[in-house]
């Protein structure tokens, strides 16, 4: 079968049919990365994937990070055994038995935060370079995911603000954006386990050699700042990036492996009835070999 490809938005984000990501080989790596590389976003359709064949795919575009534990109602550390692989991220609503995660479950709470706009692993040193993220169990209402074009966004900056922002540092931290959303209260080891980490606001892009903003909700204020003068700044271009002239919706299928580069891009969750639907998605990520 032939690969299709097929633009999803004028700026970035591809539909691709006809590659199978459970067989990779270094041509077909070859061909999804020179995708990426141009479009940021890619919506790979009718891929059947179990937890190793997706861990195999995602590990031909580097080193993949692990998972954290997050506590449950009960204040226990867990390691999932519904999720055996320290490398898949669990984003569903479902605990270690396959049941819907009740309101007061930590994980719930944890998991709201990915409904503000944010970069996958800002917060870390080592971030991320590409999530791979991979339909299970799809909601038949709601739950859709948005992306933004930060190169895009950039572009369309003016040149004022370029000049504004450029050499600009941002400090990134996961419970900065918990705390806005979702009320999730770390303890002492995992604050430890996870410190704030420094990035520019402005990137250039490995892949295309262009320049993108590096914000979103981790980024809780700019070095060297007033902590509220920064805070305006960052939600001003966040508003700015997030305009609807830079957005993809995209509205799952189950198979979908939709590839995300965390480089020039935002996403954003969107709300679903969590407590009575199941949704069923699992993410890896690939890291960084070296701090950018």
């Amino acid at each position: 079968m032939s690969v299709q490809i097929n633009k999803l938005h004028p700026h970035f984000a591809v539909e691709v049919v006809g590659l199978d990501a459970s067989r990779p080989d270094p041509a077909l790596c070859a061909q999804v990365q020179a995708i990426m590389d141009t479009h940021a976003v890619a919506v790979l359709r009718d891929q059947t994937l179990d937890d190793e064949q997706q861990i195999a795919f995602s590990r031909c575009f580097g080193e993949l990070e692990v998972r954290p534990a997050v506590r449950t109602q009960v204040t226990e550390r867990i390691d999932n055994p519904r999720v055996r692989h320290n490398e898949i991220f669990d984003v569903s609503n479902l605990d270690q038995a396959g049941r819907v995660l009740p309101p007061d479950d930590d994980r719930r709470s944890y998991a709201l935060g990915n409904q503000l706009w944010h970069t996958d692993s800002s917060f870390r040193q080592l971030s991320a370079t590409w999530s791979l993220l991979s339909a299970r169990i799809v909601s038949p209402v709601g739950a859709d995911t948005e992306f933004a074009d930060t190169r895009a966004a950039y572009d369309a900056l003016p040149e004022a603000m370029r000049a504004r922002i450029d050499g600009l540092v941002a400090e990134h931290s996961i419970w900065h954006s918990r705390a806005r959303r979702g009320g999730y209260q770390p303890s002492a080891e995992e604050l430890r386990a996870r410190p704030p980490a420094r990035h520019r606001l402005v990137r250039t892009h490995p892949g295309s050699g262009r320049k993108a903003l590096y914000i979103a909700m981790h980024a809780s204020h700019i070095i060297g700042w007033p902590d509220d003068e920064g805070r305006d700044l960052l939600d001003e271009l966040i508003d700015f990036a997030t305009r609807p002239e830079f957005v993809y919706a995209h509205k799952w299928r189950l198979g979908d492996l939709v590839i995300w580069d965390n480089r020039c891009t935002m996403h954003r969750a969107t709300p679903f009835d969590d407590l009575g639907l199941v949704r069923d998605m699992r993410r890896t990520t690939v890291r960084e070999a070296v701090s950018a």
